[in-house]
């Protein structure tokens, strides 16, 4: 996948969409082993990311003080051969995942992240910083800007699922 100057966050998402649209409830369903996430898992995460990403950002806000950060190699996260562990809070059920549910909770969650960063000016997310749990201090900009590669890397693992099928 390409780097974030060639693709916006609306792209990505659109390009989740599509991969997941035309799959049946069982193919959202199916689990590769009891190791990996279903298709519906990693929706049900990317879901939960936006909830919290957004949390950060409005908790960041309304702190006083302002805390730069320096800039992180974020494009790491596009990088699947490494590892990353979610955190307890974005982990998803168990499922079974309904894809008209998924779709509305994705949707949702997108439209309350975009209308949270449509209030805020640019310069103060890049004046901001909040923990992160790989890569220590990011700005809020960063933060927006890992979500997207985040998602990007999820795309990924949802292709390999579906050619492992």
């Amino acid at each position: 996948m390409e780097k974030l100057e060639n693709v916006s966050a609306e792209e990505v998402r659109e390009r989740l969409l599509q991969e997941v649209a035309h799959l049946s409830e069982e193919e959202l369903n199916r689990k590769k082993d009891e190791e990996t996430w279903s298709i519906g898992q990693i929706c049900e995460h990317l879901s939960l990311m936006d909830q919290r990403v957004r949390q950060t950002i409005v908790y960041t806000m309304n702190k006083a003080e302002k805390e730069s950060a320096s800039v992180k190699p974020i494009e790491m996260a596009l990088d699947r051969q490494t590892k990353i562990e979610a955190p307890e809070i974005v982990m998803p059920g168990n499922g079974p995942y309904n894809k008209e549910d998924l779709f509305k909770q994705l949707e949702a969650s997108k439209q309350e992240f975009d209308q949270t960063l449509a209030e805020i000016d640019e310069q103060e997310l890049t004046e901001r910083s909040s923990r992160h749990p790989v890569f220590s201090h990011l700005s809020l900009k960063q933060w927006v800007e890992l979500r997207t590669y985040h998602e990007m890397r999820h795309i990924e693992q949802i292709q390999e699922i579906k050619q492992a099928s």
